[in-house]
């Protein structure tokens, strides 16, 4: 196994590290720090409430089908070397993670998932060092942004079909 396929066959596990701090803690937190949060941040509101009414078996459920996804583009990355997808997928998370260590430090406080970010800050630097040294600077930011509004309409469908789960759990 050479350096980038370490890289690649890590990413699931970071990922799951990293989303189990958001199972873990998420609901617990927007419960005590909601209201806080929206009178600091009015414009945050919308997205608050909608955490706070999904159960944790809902956002497990998302997380989920978020690791399926992660887990077959890193597979086909293995296998079928579709570098291009498990980058866009890749860049996307490392994006995601340094928004946590914003979001911390914006509100300076602790908000669930800033552990494992910064825990994962070696892994994500090296992925990027490897990447940005073995691919073509534009094919790198062009998975990027596609990886990132791929990521964006993921996230709106599948905390869709978080709340749908809670509405199909509670009947």
């Amino acid at each position: 196994m050479n350096e980038l396929e370490l890289i690649i066959s890590l990413f699931p596990l970071v990922f799951m590290i990293h989303e189990f701090e958001e199972i873990i803690c998420l609901k617990r937190w927007v419960s005590k720090n909601g209201l806080w949060l929206t009178s600091k941040y009015p414009k945050l509101t919308k997205q608050v409430t909608h955490l706070g009414q999904l159960s944790v078996s809902a956002f497990t459920v998302a997380v989920l089908e978020e690791f399926v996804l992660v887990s077959i583009i890193t597979v086909l990355a293995l296998t079928l070397q579709w570098y291009s997808v498990w980058i866009a997928a890749f860049t996307a998370f490392t994006f995601h993670v340094f928004l946590h260590i914003i979001q911390s430090g914006i509100i300076r406080k602790y908000i669930p998932a800033i552990i494992t970010s910064l825990l994962s800050l070696p892994y994500l630097v090296w992925g990027l060092i490897r990447v940005l040294g073995g691919f073509y600077i534009s094919m790198v930011m062009v998975c990027f942004v596609s990886g990132t509004m791929v990521t964006i309409l993921n996230l709106y469908f599948v905390h869709k079909l978080a709340l749908q789960y809670d509405k199909i759990i509670e009947e």
